[in-house]
């Protein structure tokens, strides 16, 4: 199949069996969304490409900040790769952004693709750091150092001084919010020192960030807070090897690693 066969649509919430077959094939241990999730917060950002027969070929999901396009996932069908699908997405997604009045994207990739990546490569990003995913049992906060950071619901006031501090697309923290994520935020005074976008029910933390190391243990443990039944956290830590392992020598596990891109929209 030539690129130039694919369709690419906006999703509908009449996808949701081919999301769930797809998104396997992301290599995640993620739960698959529910349906409900799926009509709220994924279809209205969802693109879908289609061939000739009936089973879609993949899709891109991208959530949308104030001047940036965040690329979570790109899925091709197995039976569908190296045939120009993923191109065609990132493509159709590329010319979405643009005419949302966006100028950036950002996406990320695991290390080993390199296919992938020559493809984002293709289209103007760039790497920029490694992130990596741990999990970490609750009871091993304990072993993190102490702090006397205080730990709360971060204002939506100061939204924009948490973004400049961590290096978090614009908006991106108040779309958050609107999918039911709860933004913490570490302060020493009013000194800001830590940022977790936590969502109790998986649950998890994306991103994790911590300027003190004590603060990594004062979000942890307003997140332990918050669950009530599950016996560890998913942190996603970009750019801080440092953080990493501290919280492998506390017993978290490194369950993956993958490459951060950016750069600015190209026009296709």
């Amino acid at each position: 199949m030539a690129a130039r066969a694919v369709a690419i649509r906006r999703a509908s919430i009449e996808d949701y069996p081919t999301f769930v077959r797809l998104f396997p094939e992301l290599g995640i241990d993620d739960p698959v969304p529910g349906r409900d999730a799926w009509a709220a917060g994924y279809a209205p950002f969802t693109l879908m490409a289609s061939g000739d027969g009936a089973d879609a070929l993949g899709f891109a999901f991208t959530q949308e900040y104030a001047d940036t396009g965040y690329v979570r996932n790109v899925v091709v069908a197995p039976e569908a790769r190296r045939r120009g699908v993923g191109r065609a997405l990132m493509e159709a997604t590329a010319r979405h952004l643009r005419g949302a009045g966006k100028a950036r994207w950002r996406l990320n990739v695991g290390p080993q693709n390199v296919a992938a990546r020559a493809l984002y490569e293709s289209l103007g990003m760039r790497a920029l750091y490694t992130s990596r995913a741990v999990r970490l049992p609750w009871a091993t906060a304990a072993a993190l150092p102490a702090s006397d950071e205080v730990v709360d619901e971060g204002a939506p006031a100061r939204d924009a001084e948490l973004e400049a501090l961590f290096d978090l697309p614009r908006g991106q923290l108040a779309a958050q919010r609107g999918v039911g994520r709860v933004v913490l935020a570490a302060r020493a005074g009013e000194r800001l020192r830590g940022v977790a976008v936590f969502a109790p029910a998986f649950p998890g933390a994306f991103p994790f960030r911590a300027l003190e190391r004590g603060a990594a243990r004062r979000l942890i443990e307003a997140m332990r807070a918050r669950v009530a039944d599950r016996s560890h956290v998913n942190l996603v830590i970009d750019d801080d090897e440092g953080l990493v392992s501290l919280l492998v020598a506390a017993g978290a596990e490194v369950r993956g690693a993958f490459l951060h891109l950016a750069g600015a929209l190209p026009t296709v």
